[in-house]
């Protein structure tokens, strides 16, 4: 992390990623680490845990050291598929496009070790193409009406050699003159556009011998050997092929097409390595990112396969086919699928002692390896600030960030930024419990819209920033059937919506658990998103930013969810948590205190505690609000007389120091094995004062303090799952 560099996966790129592929310290070819097939690497996160990066730093660090391929190319124009219409071409395909850009880049050569030719893929590709694929259009930017003439010509007399049934020698003839007029096309076919040194190649071969027979014999076999269900052999088999999948309906005959295509992909790689070469070679490495999106779930799921079956040029080998290195990334807060005994994860820091062995059946599941991505600590985090920075500065940025390094950026950056001001610095000036709030509200660092770096994370968050708008309510609802009852930022504007729940229902959100058992589950369950977007409707909400009225929508807000709730039952308990809730958010903390300490009398300790996290749980309100919204006197129906006794004040000073640590910008300061410590005090006092001990309140006063410490905030904070009285 300090100076950019890639955190936490340097046993991965250093130690896993040479010895599966048989690179030495020199760079030399060795003898893989898996010789029947390297596990499968599957690195799953959220957004912003360095994923890509990853990604992009396997790429440049062994690029022209080995063949390697990496997906999607971020980095260059790739022509671009879209999803198949009815009617569309075999290889509107999008999976197709992504694996003919492997074979490009493996195709590309690389000191002592040369190209990987792709025969198999191409001949089929092309097959399919010539015979099955609309041609491209004449316009000013394609091809000419000519070459487009050329073309169907060559088309016509390949499909008549095919009908007439002329043979071997005469349909490969045909086929070269196709192939040769299928060149001048290559760059507005999107499939073969990163093929085109392949064509070419391919065409070489083909004018080497009288009727083209200089075409890779050894592919031809290949192709011969598998069972297409059509007579012939060789290039006629694989023509025959092509014609008979125009027949069927075009999504299974894509998924056929696209099955025998991977399987071609490994073929020609294990046909790479068998070849006598005067080095040793290192096994090819792919990259594959964004594996959760429909096109890489897809590009994956075909590749495992093909991994698994070990599709090689004589499948009686078995396991003994030369494999590719797959390492890929997926968008998720847990392994994808359903759990098993082949989806628990691994730690990244164990990955370079792994010991693992190749799996002899053919079940893709065993092949795969599920890595967290790492976590961002305290002391990385510190040693990228650099010395001199305040005290407790990376704790509140590691809280923020949830140990993400895609967040923990743009902090680090900012507040580099600020410190370098000296005496004029923010962070320097601020105390350390108001380090969070600062940090947030610092400018990013470098050119930026963005008027804050809070705002910076929250879009990095949501990229689609016509949503962060319609987000605002739901992150103020307690549960997902609220938000229909909670009005939206514009007049008569809903808050719910069908892309809103899409982006909130994504399996790469964290959701942490709140305490006790009531059925509320925020539907912002993600705590740093929740918070970013809780920081932006408090800034949202001040007549700063909407003149007189400003505080006017966080009153709307709270006040129909609070009166909603206040409609239930007087003996539901649940609803009056989740009115106090709000009603703490209105600033009207006396009632939250009075409902409390009432609540206290008639609840098990348990369950009073969780009761207290989650109504402590309510975000404050803009800076002004109490102001212009003053409490009026209260009225505890628990204390016997007008005055608040000692354990109404013991609630209250419960009440505000744990709103004051239910954010994440929030610093716990005290020291937890301290026996002044102040929460511990507080929780002990209700046993200690009334004579009233109880195992959950004695647990909380010993935990609490030391889970704050490390990082943990309400109501995230564990109650004790039994009670003993003494």
């Amino acid at each position: 992390m300090a100076n950019g560099e890639l955190h936490g996966y340097g046993p991965l790129l250093d130690t896993f990623v040479p010895r599966a592929v048989g690179l030495d310290a020199r760079g030399k070819g060795t003898r893989p680490g898996w010789p029947g097939g390297a596990p499968v690497i599957r690195i799953y996160g959220g957004r912003g845990t360095g994923r890509t990066a990853v990604c992009q730093a396997l790429h440049d660090r062994y690029v022209n050291r080995l063949h390697v391929a990496k997906w999607p190319a971020t980095d260059r124009a790739v022509p671009a598929v879209a999803p198949p219409a009815d009617g569309a071409g075999l290889l509107a395909s999008r999976p197709l496009a992504a694996l003919a850009w492997l074979v490009h880049e493996l195709n590309a050569g690389v000191p002592r070790f040369g190209r990987i030719a792709f025969p198999r893929f191409t001949c089929a590709v092309l097959a399919v193409v010539t015979l099955e694929e609309s041609a491209p259009r004449a316009d000013p930017d394609g091809p000419s009406p000519a070459e487009l003439a050329t073309f169907q010509r060559q088309r016509q007399d390949l499909e008549q050699a095919l009908e007439d049934s002329a043979g071997e020698p005469a349909v490969r003839e045909r086929f070269g003159a196709l192939v040769d007029a299928t060149v001048p096309l290559l760059r507005w076919i999107p499939v073969l556009a990163p093929l085109e040194d392949l064509v070419r190649e391919l065409l070489r071969q083909a004018r080497r011998g009288r009727g083209g027979q200089g075409l890779d014999a050894a592919a031809l076999r290949w192709w011969d050997e598998r069972p297409l269900g059509v007579p012939g052999t060789g290039i006629e088999k694989l023509l025959r092929y092509a014609q008979h999948l125009g027949f069927e309906l075009p999504a299974p005959a894509r998924d056929d097409l696209e099955r025998r295509l991977a399987a071609a992909f490994f073929a020609d790689i294990d046909a790479y390595y068998r070849a006598w070469h005067f080095f040793t070679r290192p096994l090819p490495l792919v990259v594959l990112d964004d594996t959760h999106t429909p096109t890489g779930e897809r590009l994956f799921d075909l590749l495992l396969t093909a991994y698994a079956e070990a599709a090689g040029p004589d499948p009686g080998r078995g396991a003994d086919v030369s494999r590719p290195v797959l390492v890929s990334t997926r968008l998720g807060a847990g392994p994808g699928g359903v759990p098993g005994r082949d989806r628990h994860p691994v730690d990244v820091t164990r990955i370079g002692t792994l010991a693992w062995e190749s799996p002899r059946g053919r079940s893709p599941d065993a092949w795969q390896l599920w890595l967290r991505a790492p976590a961002l600590r305290t002391a990385d985090i510190a040693a990228a600030l650099g010395t001199g920075c305040p005290r407790g500065l990376p704790d509140v940025t590691g809280q923020i960030s949830a140990g993400r390094a895609g967040l923990a950026r743009p902090l680090i950056d900012a507040a580099r930024q600020d410190l370098r001001r000296g005496r004029d610095s923010v962070l320097r000036r601020c105390a350390t419990e108001g380090l969070g709030r600062a940090l947030l509200g610092l400018p990013p660092a470098g050119p930026a819209e963005e008027a804050s770096v809070a705002d910076v994370l929250l879009h990095y968050l949501v990229p689609e920033r016509s949503l962060i708008e319609p987000l605002l309510p739901w992150a103020v609802a307690l549960r997902l059937d609220d938000v229909r009852r909670l009005p939206g930022p514009g007049d008569g504007e809903e808050p719910a919506g069908d892309r809103v729940r899409a982006f909130l229902r994504a399996g790469h959100w964290d959701r942490s658990p709140w305490a006790g058992e009531a059925g509320f589950v925020p539907p912002v369950g993600d705590r740093t998103l929740r918070e970013l977007l809780l920081h932006r409707l408090r800034a949202e909400c001040t007549p700063a930013r909407r003149g007189p009225d400003g505080f006017a929508y966080w009153t709307r807000l709270h006040s129909a969810a609070a009166a909603h709730y206040g409609r239930a039952a007087d003996d539901d308990r649940d609803a009056l948590i989740a009115r106090l809730h709000h009603t703490l958010a209105l600033g009207r903390r006396e009632e939250a205190v009075a409902g409390l300490h009432q609540l206290f009398g008639t609840a098990d300790r348990r369950s009073w505690l969780a009761a207290v996290q989650f109504v402590c749980a309510a975000p404050r309100p803009p800076d002004g609000y109490a102001e212009q919204h003053p409490e009026g006197p209260g009225y505890c129906p628990a204390c016997p007389g007008p005055r608040p006794d000692g354990r109404h004040r013991a609630v209250a000073a419960l009440v505000t120091r744990l709103q004051d640590l239910s954010t994440l910008s929030s610093l716990y300061t005290d020291d937890p094995d301290s026996p002044d410590n102040r929460l511990r005090q507080l929780l002990s006092g209700f046993d200690i004062a009334y004579d009233d001990q109880d195992i959950a309140t004695v647990e909380a006063a010993r935990l609490w303090p030391a889970l704050l410490a490390q990082g943990r905030r309400v109501p995230e904070l564990p109650v004790p799952a039994e009670r003993r009285d003494h």
